[in-house]
């Protein structure tokens, strides 16, 4: 007997949890409502106690193996009554196809007839004879041996010997009778094969509530659900809120206010960010084309000249866009700062002796896929050489992707990039990759672009920034 529970917000989601996974012959053993907490913040969810036979059970298995996915789908969404006689048929038949054919006799039809000739004697004689049930048993043993004598003549005559075996073996019992039971053995020996053959097959009883396939519980739900809508991974999700449901009472479940907490908390303390650490004097900004990595130095470069009140200097190693170079040396211009070109690392020689008495050189680099082994090798003769300190900032549009992030990191490790900026953050409405990103690849957030204008549209990264993004509590703010 299989005894499950199920909660669900309804009693008609609870009852359609029940048909779906225990079938249509499920007993119901109880039912109560379920109220944790007070206020805004309590729940309520119904539980129903179900319970099915373990033989009804693996029926169900067995039909719903056997027949299409919208089969399968059309069979739930039937009554109990059309499920449970289109379970029944299903069985029926298979027993049928795949039951063993019973063997012709090899009986003479005259013989066929002495022996029913036999049996009606018998009866008769069991109603005149005061011993009647002593008499009957005479008759069939008489009846038997007078089969196998029969069975042993034919044997004699056309070779038949299993046949002859067969019946010489066969009880002191009419003969249409052990076949039949013959029969029926065979049946429910080869319906216990199927049946072990079945299970040997791995079930996958997924729960119906999200999380359920990572473990969680059915209160950690909701939380799942809006962390997968913010755009954090499954795979993320699901780890903080396991770690979650092991540290947290179990009394606590219920009050999803507690758990949004404990979430909150957790993202606030695994944001890796850059702070106000500034950074080394020469800071190169990398990334594919588009990213956003010319603006992003223009508005750094604004923020150390404006608001730092420090001496910095554009440089660019960007020969294959046209017109780059001289953009770069118009904002240059605007900012009054020193503008160079470095095509390879001797160029770097000259300009970092000349710029040494400089707080900060930024570098424009080349928007490149990193696709070919070409265009990593020109990325790593136009940079400085590896003696020099430098901070390599990986420019990426928060619009993008979670695959197409995670791919461009992958890509750009071979530059060895130290922390990240994201870019567009005002075109984007899911800022759960972000998260994402510095998790997978354990590095450090450095700032956010907003905007198109320069200098304004631009903020260094903060823990609480972030987790602003995942949650909307700013969208929510403003709303109330």
């Amino acid at each position: 007997m299989q005894v499950r529970k199920f909660e669900a917000k309804s009693m008609k989601e609870a009852l359609d949890m029940v048909k779906t996974q225990l079938g249509p012959d499920a007993i119901i053993l109880a039912a109560k409502d379920n109220s944790r907490g007070f206020g805004l913040a309590g729940q309520i969810s119904v539980e129903i106690t179900a319970a099915v036979s373990e033989e009804t059970l693996q029926k169900k298995k067995f039909v719903e193996s056997r027949i299409r996915q919208q089969d399968k789908d059309r069979m739930q969404k039937a009554p109990v009554r059309a499920q449970r006689q289109f379970i029944d048929n299903m069985v029926d038949k298979y027993v049928d196809e795949n039951s063993p054919r019973r063997a012709p006799t090899s009986t003479r039809y005259i013989d066929i007839d002495d022996q029913q000739q036999q049996y009606h004697s018998a009866e008769v004689a069991q109603e005149i004879s005061p011993n009647g049930g002593t008499e009957r048993a005479k008759e069939r043993i008489k009846s038997a041996a007078q089969q196998a004598w029969n069975a042993m003549q034919i044997e004699d005559t056309w070779g038949v010997r299993s046949t002859a075996q067969a019946v010489a073996q066969m009880p002191a019992e009419p003969k249409a009778a052990t076949d039949e039971l013959n029969s029926l053995r065979q049946e429910l020996a080869q319906l216990k094969t199927v049946l072990h053959q079945f299970q040997k097959v791995p079930q996958t009883m997924s729960g119906q509530h999200p999380g359920a396939d990572h473990g969680l519980g059915y209160e950690f739900s909701p939380m799942f659900e809006k962390l997968l809508q913010a755009g954090v991974s499954a795979e993320i999700s699901g780890e903080i809120l396991l770690e979650a449901q092991k540290q947290m009472p179990p009394i606590r479940f219920k009050n999803r206010a507690l758990i949004e907490g404990w979430v909150a908390r957790h993202i606030l303390d695994t944001t890796k960010i850059v702070g106000d650490v500034q950074g080394t004097k020469i800071q190169i900004f990398l990334g594919p084309p588009g990213s956003g990595k010319t603006s992003s130095l223009v508005k750094l470069a604004s923020h150390y000249v404006v608001n730092g009140h420090k001496k910095v200097a554009l440089v660019t190693t960007d020969s294959l866009k046209v017109g780059s170079a001289d953009q770069l040396r118009i904002y240059a211009q605007i900012l009054n700062v020193p503008f160079a070109i470095c095509r390879n690392q001797q160029d770097w020689d000259y300009v970092i002796q000349q710029l040494s008495g400089y707080d900060y050189i930024l570098c424009d680099c080349p928007g490149l896929g990193m696709k070919t082994i070409e265009e990593i090798q020109f990325l790593k003769g136009v940079m400085p050489k590896e003696s020099e300190q430098v901070t390599r900032h990986l420019v990426l549009n928060a619009t993008s992707k979670d695959q197409d992030l995670n791919e461009m990191g992958r890509r750009y490790q071979s530059a060895h990039f130290t922390d990240v900026i994201f870019t567009s953050l005002d075109n984007s409405v899911q800022h759960g990759p972000i998260y994402n990103f510095v998790q997978n690849f354990n590095i450090p957030l450095h700032s956010f672009g907003i905007g198109t204008r320069v200098p304004e549209d631009f903020e260094m990264a903060t823990r609480e920034r972030v987790l602003d993004l995942i949650f909307k509590l700013t969208k929510v703010k403003k709303e109330a």
